[in-house]
Order: C-alpha cells, then sequence, then structure tokens
C-alpha cells in the first residue's frame, strides 16, 4: 500500500468508526428486532427468531394499501421536484446571467427555513379558516371552506414539492454548471436544435445528477411520516406513518422494524430500476454510472 492510500485510510477511519457507530450497530440491532415477536396483551417484545413479521408485511392487505398509498404520493411529488428542479437549475446554468447570483441565493434561502414551520405553514394556508380559503369566501368563489385542500394527497405532494425543489435545484445545477458550452454550441452547429441537444448533450451529462436528485426525493418522501399526519387524510397514510406508530405508540418494535427493512428492499429494488431506466434511455452513460 502507498503511503498516499495509508494517509488516506488514516485521514478516514474517524469518519468510518463514526459511521460504524451511528449506522451499522444500530441497523444491525433494529435488524434482529425484526425477527422477534410481539406480545400485544402485555406489550412486550419476546425474543426468538420467526419471519412472521416480514410475511405479515407481504401477505396483509392492510400493508398493500399502505402501500399503494406511498407510491400515490411519493411518485408524483419525485417526478414534479425533479423535472421543475431540472427545468430551474437548466435555466440557472445556462440562460440565466446577471440574475443568476440573485436567483440561487433565493433557491438557497428557501431552504434555511425549518422543516416544522414550513409543514405548518402549509396547514395554516390550506386549512378550512387558512389564508386560501378566506381568499376564496371573500371574492365569492366559494360559500363554504374546502376541507379537501386541507386532507387530501395533492395538499401533501405540493407541500413535499415545496420543501424537496430546492435540493434537486441545487443538485443539478451542481452537474450542468460542468458542462462545457463548448459541447453545447458544437451540437448545434452541427444542426442539432435545442430539444435534440438537451437530449443527447446534456441530459447525458447530467445523468448521474438526475438518478441522485430522483432517489433522494423519492425516499425522503416516500419514508416520511410527518407531513402526512398534519395534511393529508385517511388516503395519505403511508409506510412511514405506518412504522412510526408501531414504534411510537403500539410499542411494536419488531413489526416496525420489519416494516422498515422492507421499505428499504423496495428503495434498493426502486433506485436499480431507475438506473436502469436512465441507462436505457442513455442519459446515464456506463462511464459515469
Amino acid at each position: 500500500m502507498s503511503v498516499s492510500r495509508r494517509l488516506a485510510a488514516v485521514l478516514a477511519s474517524p469518519l468510518g468508526l463514526l459511521l460504524f457507530v451511528a449506522i451499522a450497530i444500530p441497523g444491525g440491532t433494529f435488524l434482529v428486532y425484526s425477527f422477534f415477536s410481539f406480545d400485544a396483551s402485555l406489550r412486550r417484545v419476546e425474543p426468538g427468531f420467526s419471519f412472521d413479521n416480514y410475511r405479515l408485511v407481504l401477505t396483509e392487505s392492510t400493508f398493500h394499501t399502505l402501500g399503494w398509498n406511498t407510491l400515490a404520493i411519493a411518485v408524483p411529488a419525485t417526478v414534479a421536484s425533479v423535472v421543475a428542479g431540472y427545468a430551474l437549475a437548466y435555466y440557472l446554468a445556462f440562460e440565466a446571467r446577471r440574475s443568476r447570483t440573485f436567483l440561487l441565493a433565493l433557491v438557497v434561502i428557501s431552504m434555511l427555513a425549518s422543516y416544522l414551520v414550513r409543514i405548518y405553514a402549509w396547514r395554516t394556508l390550506m386549512g378550512e379558516r387558512g389564508v386560501l380559503n378566506s381568499a376564496l369566501e371573500a371574492i365569492g368563489i366559494i360559500d363554504e371552506p374546502l376541507g379537501v385542500l386541507l386532507f387530501s394527497r395533492l395538499t401533501v405532494i405540493v407541500a413535499y414539492v415545496n420543501l424537496y425543489l430546492p435540493f434537486t435545484t441545487l443538485l443539478i445545477y451542481a452537474s450542468l454548471a460542468g458542462v462545457p458550452r463548448a459541447l453545447r454550441e458544437s451540437a448545434r452547429d452541427l444542426g442539432a436544435g435545442r430539444g435534440e441537444t438537451l437530449r443527447r448533450v446534456t441530459l447525458p451529462l447530467s445523468g448521474h445528477a438526475v438518478l441522485v436528485a430522483t432517489a433522494f426525493t423519492f425516499f425522503l418522501s416516500a419514508g416520511d411520516f410527518f407531513a402526512p399526519v398534519l395534511l393529508g387524510g385517511t388516503s395519505s397514510v403511508t409506510f412511514g406513518v405506518a412504522i412510526s406508530d408501531q414504534l411510537r405508540s403500539t410499542g411494536n418494535y419488531p413489526l416496525g422494524a420489519a416494516l422498515s427493512f422492507v421499505m428499504l428492499a423496495a428503495f434498493a429494488l426502486v433506485y436499480l430500476l431507475l438506473r436502469a431506466s436512465l441507462r436505457a434511455f442513455r442519459f446515464l452513460p456506463r462511464q459515469v454510472a
């Protein structure tokens, strides 16, 4: 091993130890819990080894419904965040000139507000006596508050787009900013239109950022439990909410752990499918994957 590699290993060892202590040990403990059983009458976890929790999650119709609810919220929120983030990042990288610094500052500032503050802001805005309903009543469009504005999937999706759009924008902008202008200009000189240049030059060179932004947004929106509780109705109960209920309310740590690892496996599958799809459409060249 060369001196530089030894030095790198020494410098990285504290971080590796921290990651092991903070992730591997709790994750391993949680994995062990997922094979335990739970006595509901005594509200007690009983050690053992059984696949009953995983079998329940995979076969019970209630959890199938939760899975569809999760997808119905996470997929639209992810698509909207990534598409809008790409459009904004493209404008910042290639179209904006004097306004670029100002717009980037606005994107960064929008991330500074607390997560809880932003969720409660949407609750205040969309509530039955919130700003939107009050404004609609004041101008005579509605006669009574629209309760569907608050407790619905749409409100949760809109809130997620508001939360994650700045992250997707900055992730993709960092990639687009590194695309040589000469490549795009060469494609235009060779007869490629704006759309073809985007498809054959810009998107492949930023495909890895699109993959990361999509996975990032999907994982966070699918695993969150706070926004669906405060902003969504019964149709917005997701896997994240179910895991939170099992761990915090019922104390069924084995079932909550099994739910967590089933979701983790689903995340890995989604990532592989997404990566394969981007490669199939040649948006993710093999050399940068």
